[in-house]
């Protein structure tokens, strides 16, 4: 019986045995379910025969003998098993070190990013640093040229040297003043730009003003100089004509021009206009030249007004005051004729035209007011028809229409 009991709990481990090697699959349900059907009818048979106490015997001794083999197998492999479970120890150690180095190495490299990421940083800042000292320097200098440009334009119109100063005050204009804008000094700067042109501009009208007012002697020793010349003419002219001078004012002398340009070496007669060409310069470039060519306009019929307006008298005497009349509008003419002939596009023929007309028509206004007088002194009429004999003949070499004055010399001394 014992035998038998034996048997059957060795088929049920077999069973088992397969159970645990077949996996989940269905071959292993069906595997329990034969050994749950042997088992069964084993313990049935037990309890039957009354052998409870010898299954639990042999059950006892299956579970001794199968503790047994596993002993065995474990005793087999026990030296392997513990050396693996040192070299996995060892393993986890060397892990454990390898971590902490990995961990550390991580810190390292945390701290050298942190550092190198402060670094660039701080690089960064400092070029930006550089930009803006380099911008403010640019900045400064041009600031700097700026003001020295300035101060250069100041002194330059103080020492008269306004071609200079326009062309330094176009730079600062045209180059400099788009670069300092968008600062408040620029801005500041801009609104200045007005004042400076006016001061330009009334720095040169005034030199000129002055040369203008200086060109009341220079005038009248003009006309006094080609006066002297024209009385040498009519000597030589009387020389080659048995008329008298008397009677050569109503006659044409363009032919004695004629023959006497090659015994006539006397020196031209220069005036100095620099002034005017500056203040014409100056004007042209600030974008003013018709208000200055009105302006001009008006000073020189001023001037002539007042040439004109000087006291004369009619006596033996004191013909002088007419002779330096008579010098002054000739000196007057010569400059207005030496402008037209230098800048025509500011001083046309009609302008001096309109000049000489005026001027004739006070000076036949001043001669009919002392008609009487003149009349009335024989050698005061005589010495009068010289000198305007030679004012005319002056003024016809000079390109001026002379008609009038004829007419008007006709009319006195002819009546």
């Amino acid at each position: 019986m014992a035998d038998s009991i034996q048997q059957q709990l060795q088929q049920l481990v077999l069973l088992s045995d397969s159970v645990g090697s077949g996996g989940a699959g269905s071959g292993g349900v069906s595997t329990v379910e034969e050994a749950m059907e042997q088992l069964g009818p084993l313990i049935h048979s037990v309890y039957r025969a009354n052998k409870q106490k010898l299954f639990r015997q042999q059950v006892e001794l299956f579970a001794q003998r199968k503790d047994a083999e596993i002993m065995k197998l474990c005793g087999n492999y026990h030296q392997e098993f513990v050396q693996s479970v040192a070299q996995l120890l060892k393993v986890r150690q060397n892990t454990s070190e390898l971590q902490e180095k990995v961990v550390g190495l991580n810190a390292e490299l945390q701290q050298s990013g942190k550092t190198l990421y402060e670094k660039k940083a701080e690089l960064l800042s400092l070029r930006r640093e550089h930009r803006n000292i380099q911008k403010a320097i640019d900045t400064v200098k041009g600031s700097v040229e700026v003001v020295r440009m300035v101060a250069s334009f100041d002194e330059q119109v103080n020492d008269k040297q306004f071609y200079a100063a326009i062309k330094t005050l176009g730079t600062l204009k045209d180059t400099y003043m788009p670069q300092v804008r968008k600062y408040a000094f620029g801005r500041l700067l801009e609104t200045s730009i007005p004042k400076m042109e006016n001061k330009l501009q009334g720095a040169a009208l005034s030199d000129m003003k002055d040369w203008l007012y200086g060109l009341k002697k220079t005038t009248r020793d003009i006309g006094y100089q080609l006066t002297q010349r024209m009385k040498k003419k009519q000597v030589m002219w009387a020389e080659r004509d048995s008329s008298s001078i008397k009677e050569r004012y109503f006659v044409s002398s363009a032919v004695q021009f004629v023959l006497d340009e090659e015994f006539d070496h006397d020196d031209p007669i220069t005036v100095e206009m620099m002034p005017l060409y500056q203040c014409l310069h100056i004007n042209e470039k600030l974008g003013r030249r018709a208000e200055f060519r009105r302006s001009f306009t008006e000073d020189r019929s001023d001037q002539l007004n007042l040439i004109l307006a000087s006291p004369v008298q009619f006596v033996l005497t004191n013909l002088t005051s007419f002779a330096s009349m008579l010098h002054d509008i000739i000196g007057f003419f010569i400059v207005e004729h030496n402008i037209m002939a230098s800048a025509p596009d500011f001083r046309s023929k009609s302008d001096v035209d309109a000049l000489w007309e005026t001027g004739i028509a006070k000076l036949s206004d001043i001669i009919a007011r002392n008609i009487q007088t003149i009349r009335e002194d024989s050698e005061v009429a005589g010495v009068l028809q010289e000198m305007l004999t030679t004012f005319t003949y002056v003024m016809e070499e000079n390109a001026n229409d002379v008609r009038k004055l004829r007419e008007l010399m006709m009319a006195i001394f002819e009546s």
